[in-house]
């Protein structure tokens, strides 16, 4: 149901709400945007009415949630910033042994938050493992799902060798979070039509907010599928039954700082 409406004082009737309404869903009427009874059951609440509304009278009211304003909106056109943002990223592997405080964590899912849907469905919620010691109650439920429940049919058995992660675990290694002191995980329900790459866009977006921050990612291959695979640890994640694990990641504050951007072959593509 849209929360859409119109601050009729500030709206100037130039139509750019109506044109970028993805489902047209808007209409001009007496110079001010409305949106019918029925057109307001088929809205997404994707935003775009807000955001592209050059007079900021195009209001959506979502829960708690709050519009930014122009001066907190990013210079998206800078394509230096931007660019070397993206271009600088990597993957961290080696961390400190301090904790990344939850109110850090919340600060750069806040951003996350932002990530697109399709559908602007926003059907995924977060699972942190935000201490060291959730971190290894998670590797020791792991262990004992790899000796004592997995089975030989397990997509995770077929695809990983189970015996070399059993060692490292009982050597005290950590072969899903590389000894991270925090860990991520993206669950939502397991029907999504884009489940897997919506879920991939906001742990990017995760990934870049939290770099932003001077916290170093990866992403846990290995955590995500036997999170998935094993229904002891889906139960430590309090992950539903209609819900998937989508994608995890690990992170932590940094040991190393990266200095430059490594070379990168041709960009293979074909233009049709």
């Amino acid at each position: 149901m849209s929360t859409f409406s119109c601050n009729e004082d500030l709206c100037s009737g130039c139509g750019t709400c109506v044109f970028v309404c993805p489902k047209h869903l808007l209409t001009l009427e007496d110079r001010h945007p409305v949106m019918s009874e029925e057109n307001a059951d088929k809205c997404t609440e994707c935003g775009q009415c807000v955001a592209f509304c050059p007079e900021g009278a195009a209001e959506q009211e979502i829960s708690e949630g709050k519009t930014l304003g122009p001066s907190l909106a990013y210079d998206i056109k800078n394509k230096a910033i931007i660019d070397g943002a993206l271009k600088s990223r990597r993957s961290y592997r080696t961390f400190a042994k301090r904790p990344v405080s939850p109110a850090l964590i919340e600060e750069i899912l806040e951003v996350a938050n932002w990530a697109p849907s399709g559908r602007n469905a926003r059907f995924l919620r977060w699972i942190v493992l935000h201490t060291p010691a959730k971190i290894r109650e998670f590797n020791q439920t792991a262990l004992n799902w790899l000796v004592n429940e997995a089975s030989e049919d397990s997509a995770f058995i077929k695809h990983y060798n189970p015996q070399s992660m059993i060692e490292l675990l009982k050597n005290g290694k950590d072969p899903f979070f590389c000894g991270a002191p925090a860990a991520i995980f993206l669950v939502g329900d397991k029907n999504q039509r884009w489940g897997e790459i919506d879920c991939a866009i906001a742990a990017t977006y995760f990934n870049l907010a939290a770099e932003a921050r001077n916290i170093g990612c990866c992403f846990a291959g290995r955590g995500t599928n036997i999170a998935q695979a094993s229904s002891a640890l889906r139960q430590l994640l309090e992950v539903q039954d209609n819900e998937s694990v989508y994608i995890g990641l690990f992170f932590g504050h940094k040991t190393v700082q990266a200095h430059h951007v490594p070379a990168r072959g041709p960009v293979p593509v074909t233009f049709l």
